[in-house]
């Protein structure tokens, strides 16, 4: 395992999951002192962290499958790959919906808004790595 795909295992294993679990821990501590007052915040925060711990365990699954050459790792990968896609589709919104819309800002909604584009591109540019990649279609070889 080297070049691009090496780079891909190692963002999957060890770089998003870490700083998913950093920025959720860091979130987290900013918003504990509105949790009492203002128990849509909390709300907000368990939904949050419940869809993001779940896609770091879905990195971290799709991340080993490809390490280990595991038979059908592409295909995992990019699921996993669409579930963040669709996950940064979302994550603007959570507000509203947990309903905590008053505590977001426009500037706050805009930079998540901005935060998810940047996610997205990277979701899209990672999914065709896997897709048109001559060196994953070798190493897997007979997966979709």
């Amino acid at each position: 395992m080297k070049g691009w795909l090496l780079f891909l295992c190692l963002n999957l294993t060890i770089l998003d999951p870490s700083a998913v679990l950093a920025n959720l821990f860091v979130a987290t501590e900013a918003a504990k002192p509105y949790f009492d007052q203002h128990p849509e915040v909390l709300r907000l925060m368990l939904v949050n962290g419940v869809l993001r711990l779940a896609l770091v365990v879905a990195s971290l699954y799709a991340g080993i499958s490809l390490w280990r050459g595991l038979a059908g790792a592409p295909a995992i990968a990019g699921k996993y790959l669409l579930a963040v896609f669709a996950y940064s589709a979302v994550a603007p919104f959570l507000p509203v919906m947990a309903g905590a819309r008053e505590y977001s800002s426009d500037k706050i909604i805009a930079l998540n808004c901005l935060n998810s584009l940047i996610t997205m591109v990277y979701v899209v540019a990672w999914y065709i790595y896997l897709k048109r990649s001559r060196r994953v279609k070798a190493t897997y070889r007979g997966d979709p």
